[in-house]
């Protein structure tokens, strides 16, 4: 079977446990009524556990708002949930999508940007008229660090896919870092999830975004 950042499958470990988490998100959507829907990996689905006091004072406030993040996901793999039911009859008015963290080490730039792609097209296709705000990928690991480049190339491809309306970029990552581009103490404290306080700092940028779109 052919495999890629930008082709849809199934994660081939702890399947019976991601099917089970999967199936739980159809079942929400199902039930329609949902005004925004968060899809991504850990970061997203850490949203509501480490980061829940800015998520209930923050983020919930704004509607119905359901996350729907896996940790350990790529691109492929949400781009597979996205295309199997994660979205079908939600009614979302908005989608925050971040993913693509989990690719670095075994995809290109371009490949990533490709498999964030399916996922924005796919999400159109379920929801035509939704607002997808497509994360930057967050900082990580130290300066130096091969990562680095890797994600500032997948994040400037990220920013051209967004036109503006239907999909509005948002980089909360200048919020994580210092003047020389280090990672501020606290905020991503193993170089990658952030604390309770980096989830403070993503809300400031992501609250505004949802207002304006769920305003339209």
């Amino acid at each position: 079977m052919p495999a890629g950042a930008w082709i849809a499958a199934a994660r081939p470990w702890n399947s019976a446990v991601w099917l089970a988490q999967h199936d739980r998100y159809v079942a929400r959507a199902r039930q329609r009524g949902i005004d925004v829907i968060f899809l991504g990996d850990s970061i997203t689905e850490n949203f509501t556990t480490r980061g829940s006091d800015v998520w209930n004072a923050a983020i919930a406030p704004l509607g119905s708002v359901v996350d729907f993040g896996i940790g350990g996901d790529r691109t492929q793999f949400v781009l597979w949930r996205a295309q199997h039911g994660e979205l079908t009859g939600s009614g979302a008015r908005v989608v925050v999508l971040l993913i693509g963290t989990n690719n670095l080490a075994t995809a290109t730039p371009e490949n990533i940007a490709r498999g964030v792609a399916a996922i924005i097209d796919t999400i159109h296709a379920e929801l035509p008229d939704a607002v997808v705000i497509l994360n930057a990928l967050l900082p990580r690991s130290d300066l130096g660090d091969a990562a680095r480049p890797k994600l500032a190339d997948v994040n400037a491809r990220l920013a051209a896919l967004a036109d503006g309306s239907r999909v509005r970029f948002l980089d909360a990552g200048p919020g994580f870092v210092d003047a020389a581009g280090a990672l501020k103490p606290g905020l991503l404290p193993d170089g990658l999830h952030p604390s309770a306080a980096g989830y403070e700092v993503w809300a400031a940028a992501l609250r505004p975004a949802l207002l304006d779109a769920l305003s339209k």
